[in-house]
């Protein structure tokens, strides 16, 4: 049996449930694509790059980048991208214009996830993107126009069409084109301007792609990959160290199981100190990020990340971070849907900077001494070229000595090259891992010798003469290094292997003594 109340309530709902009017939209078109155009690509690369990452997943191994004037007034540049990738059919170009209409929707194989990019990146920069695509002989035409749908106030996209008046001919068997029209949010108003910086970022946003064959076009010229590391010996600066193993770390989401990699280099600081401010700055040395953070090979951020407690300072000008991560990992590191910044749980501060901070102070550190041995160079570089000067009246160095041990190797490389090639020597102050005051090596026809910093040698005779205020204790300096020197040639000249061994085991032990007596109380 029913009664009052329960009717009541009854006739409540119905009337509750019935529609009130036409249903409304679930977004207004005009102001959502206002509101979409301010997602905030920090620049016109990363706006470009959703674009390059479409044409990346569409298998295209060339992607050409065209910066040109136009010839309207009010919006002087456009924009376009072309690729040889697998092309789309009409359905799937009315999807790739759609926000959130990707095929790909969620997939966390490879760059793109959510189907926001092509229209978010394109509108961010241009008022109106354009498509053509093709898999075969006949080319498709899609289109969105900000101006077009705020004077229409109409939701849905311009149907696709077939292109017919062949104002564009394809000269691959499939591929897109992208155009991005009356642009009016690049950050710069030359041509040259734009076509600098976006070879210079995507060349380090797409390093990985570039160095494994994809050839990436900005105005006719292709893009070096650029290595933040500094590592690639291809690179347009090279010769930076990496600094332990790689870290690799395995990670179970709710999501599945990804795997995060670091690694670590160490920049030429005795090659490279000597530059100006303003060349450190355009080579990329000083003034940059020192962590660049990568999802499925592809450069997504770049900043101080993952070192706790620890703040930046100018010393960690001279070291550099690389994370990868795959894409499984999204949630963990925050990542947002433009593909460029991350915002790092607490999990994943908690897993990373216990390791990373602690490999980061010590980095700082060991720039902070290096820059500490360089202060006391100015006698060595007098002594190697006093000593050039007599090295005509000596008998000739061996032309094919034997290879240093390889902890003597990696103690020495940094050191190489970092004052004049054509001098036959080079002294240089390193942490060596012996005991001995000294270590030589000949590489390639040049004598380098090594004072070994933590030696009383060095610690209580060269390096307070070196660094003193006077020029008499500098000039003592010189000669405890020509000194040095002369021992160090004199143990070479035995063209005896053997010989050599009973020379360097004479420099152990009077090094060992030496040690003894500058150590001994006074």
């Amino acid at each position: 049996m029913t009664t009052v109340t329960q009717r009541r309530k009854h006739d409540e709902t119905k009337a509750s449930s019935k529609p009130r009017g036409p249903c409304p939209s679930l977004v207004d078109p005009a102001n959502f694509l206002v509101a979409t155009r301010d997602t905030g690509y920090g620049t016109t690369a990363f706006a470009i790059a959703e674009l390059i990452d479409n044409s990346l997943q569409a298998g295209a191994t060339e992607v050409q980048v065209e910066v040109a004037a136009s010839r309207d007034d009010e919006f002087p540049m456009e924009i376009t991208v072309l690729d040889n990738g697998s092309g789309m059919e009409p359905d799937t170009l009315s999807a790739a214009l759609t926000f959130g209409g990707s095929t790909r929707f969620g997939d966390r194989a490879s760059l793109g996830r959510y189907g926001m990019g092509l229209p978010n990146g394109a509108l961010s920069r241009a008022r109106r993107v354009e498509i053509y695509s093709w898999t075969g002989p006949t080319v498709w035409k899609g289109r969105l126009d900000v101006d077009e749908v705020a004077r229409t106030r109409n939701g849905m996209l311009p149907p696709i069409s077939e292109l017919t008046d062949r104002t564009f001919l394809p000269t691959t068997s499939s591929g897109t084109v992208v155009r991005l029209s009356r642009c009016d949010r690049v950050e710069y108003k030359r041509v040259s301007t734009v076509v600098r910086h976006l070879s210079e970022e995507l060349g380090r946003i797409y390093r990985y792609f570039i160095a494994t064959g994809v050839n990436l076009v900005v105005n006719g010229s292709s893009v070096t990959p650029l290595d933040p590391l500094m590592l690639d010996s291809e690179g347009r600066l090279a010769g930076a160290r990496q600094f332990g193993d790689t870290l690799v770390y395995s990670v179970d989401t709710p999501a599945g199981s990804g795997e995060i990699k670091v690694r670590f280099s160490e920049l030429p600081i005795e090659r490279w100190h000597t530059l100006t401010s303003s060349e450190k700055r355009q080579l990329g040395i000083t003034s940059s990020p020192s962590v660049s953070v990568l999802r499925a090979a592809r450069e997504i951020d770049r900043g101080w990340f993952f070192m706790g407690a620890k703040r930046r300072e100018n010393y960690d000008d001279w070291w550099r971070c690389e994370v990868c991560f795959e894409p499984v990992l999204d949630e963990l590191f925050g990542l947002t849907h433009a593909k460029q910044s991350i915002a790092p749980t607490q999990d994943l501060l908690d897993l990373l900077a216990p390791d990373l901070e602690p490999i980061g102070r010590a980095l700082n550190n060991r720039v902070r001494r290096r820059f500490e041995l360089l202060k006391v160079s100015a006698p060595l570089g007098n002594a190697e070229r006093r000593a050039a000067r007599a090295e005509v009246a000596l008998p000739p160095l061996p032309r094919n000595p034997e290879a240093p041990p390889p902890e003597l190797e990696q103690a020495l490389a940094p050191m190489e090259a970092t004052r004049s090639i054509d001098c036959p020597y080079q002294l240089v102050v390193s942490d060596l891992p012996t005991t001995a005051a000294f270590e030589t090596v000949v590489r390639r026809g040049r004598l380098v010798v090594a004072l070994n910093s933590r030696h009383p040698l060095y610690r209580d005779l060269y390096g307070p003469l070196a660094t003193s205020e006077t020029e008499s204790d500098k000039d003592v300096a010189t000669r405890v290094a020509l000194t040095v020197l002369a021992a160090a040639r004199a143990e070479w000249l035995d063209p005896r292997k053997a010989g050599r061994a009973a020379r360097r085991r004479f420099r152990q032990a009077w090094s060992d003594v030496m040690a003894s007596f500058f150590n001994a109380p006074a």
